[in-house]
């Protein structure tokens, strides 16, 4: 502690804006790993839907998109925890969660039983977002918070990454039973990472933040129609593998996060210097293309490619919409406006899995990627119409 005082005491203008601490790397690691374990059972849990359980294509769209209800139900009690208790708590609170949905997916011998699992996980997940962003944020300086955001996203998709590939060898080697139970030990570990992180208990007696912060409300609009395409490629990615005869899809989800990694850390601060909307302008436009080509070049190799272009795509998505919806926002009510923005991905979680999959069942897969290109185009018309000019007039 005292070389912090020391270190403070003697610092330069320019050590006001240094993002990285101990703390804020013990917190990208608190993530990776919790999203480690759920990378792990993302990649596995539709086929083992369509396979262990005789679900359908539709059916796994529904489990997989199940846990956004509960998400959203959810999550906006946990940012305004965040913003009255401080972050760690719901951290804590979202590991522990995490594990007993992994335990349950473990006994699960039907559906219905994983779809209980999911909406566990679902909580779990609102909890660890919506406290690692907030956090995050919290910790860096002003002008860097979108590369504070891009950071703590690339925790999110390193852990996400390598867990599929882990996963695939695991069960390889032993059975869906085992990934789950490792997957919640995993997410024990994360919980225990998380208490190391300070408590910053934010202002327990203040007047509560509001439920839904209005300044969120217009860049999660834009946010629900931009990451639409990328939900959707993830969540029919190892089925879609399998029909164009890619044996493991484990090796396009690690393609898919080392882009996001390699684009976040070293391309993290664009959005703080071009600005939020050419930043996410130029985003959404690499999604509408990356998800055509995946629509129409129907093979490894096109699905290889297409998992690059729209982890690119959605690279500076989140971090300049997420810079938009904290604008201006007081620190009591951060955890408020992330909450009420990052609610926008539970909205699109819902309707993507059951959406998509119908589409897959009636007319397959090429119509239902090109429906996801659509829908971030109409992502970028709202950005341009609505979003673009209050953010132009409040900023000059």
């Amino acid at each position: 502690m005292a070389a912090e005082i020391t270190i403070e005491a003697t610092s330069s203008p320019l050590d006001s804006e240094r993002l990285m601490s101990r703390e804020f790397a013990t917190l990208m690691v608190t993530a990776s790993v919790y999203f480690l374990a759920t990378g792990a059972v993302n990649a596995l849990l539709p086929k083992f839907v369509v396979d262990e359980l005789g679900g359908t294509e539709a059916t796994a769209g529904f489990v997989m998109g199940s846990a956004a209800f509960s998400a959203l139900a959810t999550r906006i009690w946990f940012g305004r925890t965040a913003d009255r208790r401080g972050a760690r708590r719901i951290l804590v609170i979202g590991a522990g969660l995490g594990a007993i949905a992994f335990v349950m997916l473990a006994m699960a011998s039907s559906v219905g039983g994983a779809t209980a699992a999911r909406l566990v996980l679902g909580a779990s997940g609102a909890a660890m977002v919506t406290g690692s962003t907030m956090l995050g944020i919290q910790l860096a300086p002003p002008k860097r918070r979108s590369q504070a955001a891009a950071l703590v996203l690339v925790s999110f998709h390193a852990g996400m990454g390598l867990g599929p590939m882990f996963a695939e060898w695991m069960l390889g080697a032993l059975s869906y039973a085992w990934v789950w139970l490792t997957a919640a030990g995993v997410s024990i570990v994360s919980g225990l990472l998380a208490m190391r992180l300070s408590l910053r208990p934010g202002a327990p007696d203040a007047k509560p933040s509001p439920m839904i912060h209005r300044s969120a409300l217009l860049p999660g609009v834009v946010t629900l129609f931009g990451v639409f395409a990328f939900n959707g490629f993830m969540t029919f990615l190892p089925l879609y593998a399998r029909e164009i005869g890619m044996e493991d899809a484990g090796i396009a989800f690690l393609v898919a996060s080392a882009t996001m990694v390699l684009i976040r850390t070293t391309l993290g601060r664009v959005p703080d210097i071009i600005g939020p909307i050419r930043a996410g302008s130029g985003a959404l436009v690499v999604t509408v293309g990356a998800m055509t080509l995946v629509a129409l070049w129907a093979t490894p190799t096109g699905l290889i490619v297409g998992s690059a272009l729209v982890a690119a795509g959605l690279s500076l998505q989140s971090p300049s919409f997420i810079a938009i919806a904290v604008d201006g926002v007081s620190d009591r009510e951060r955890g408020s406006a992330m909450a009420t923005f990052t609610a926008f991905y539970d909205v699109a979680g819902a309707i993507v899995g059951p959406t998509l999959g119908l589409i897959v069942i009636h007319a397959g897969y090429r119509p239902a990627f090109l429906s996801t290109a659509a829908a971030a185009a109409v992502g970028l018309v709202i950005l341009h119409m609505v979003v673009a000019p209050r953010w132009h007039a409040a900023h000059g």
